[in-house]
């Protein structure tokens, strides 16, 4: 019997262990965790006697204490972190393919913002503010470092 509580208390440090470093946010295996731990000092607490269950208490606290201790030396050590970096960006532009002055059509309607295409491309444009429709035709009359503002070409 002394065998199934000790793995009924191992099991739940490793459930709390896993809930507070490798799968934080279920909080599912912190629970069933913490449940197992709290059974598993009960049980010694009923087949035991008060001793026993007083020195398994301190032995899980001390365990856990020991684990979370552990836990934060790995992670500040970046054994298990992530190193991989991310050096693309968002809505940066290929200046050489666009300038000012490029001819298109809007492939959505503006309002102020929707899609064009120019030189083969559909890329997402912004107008000045002004309603452009479908299929108009279009010229590019700014350029940020990632909008494209265009004007509609009046025939």
């Amino acid at each position: 019997m002394l065998w199934v509580i000790l793995a009924i208390i191992l099991v739940g440090l490793v459930l709390v262990f896993l809930e507070i470093f490798l799968i934080p946010g279920t909080t599912l295996f912190g629970i069933v965790g913490g449940i197992a731990l709290v059974v598993g000092v009960i049980l010694i607490y009923i087949n035991y006697g008060n001793r026993w269950g007083n020195i398994a208490t301190a032995a899980t606290v001390v365990a856990v204490f020991v684990a979370v201790i552990a836990g934060f030396k790995v992670i500040q050590s970046n054994k298990l972190a992530m190193k991989a970096e991310i050096k693309g960006r968002v809505n940066e532009l290929e200046k050489n393919l666009y300038s000012i002055g490029d001819k298109g059509t809007a492939v959505s309607e503006l309002r102020p913002n929707g899609k064009g295409m120019f030189n083969g491309n559909k890329i997402d444009i912004y107008s000045n503010g002004e309603y452009i429709q479908r299929e108009s035709e279009i010229e590019i009359i700014k350029i940020t470092n990632d909008k494209i503002f265009v004007k509609p070409i009046k025939s």
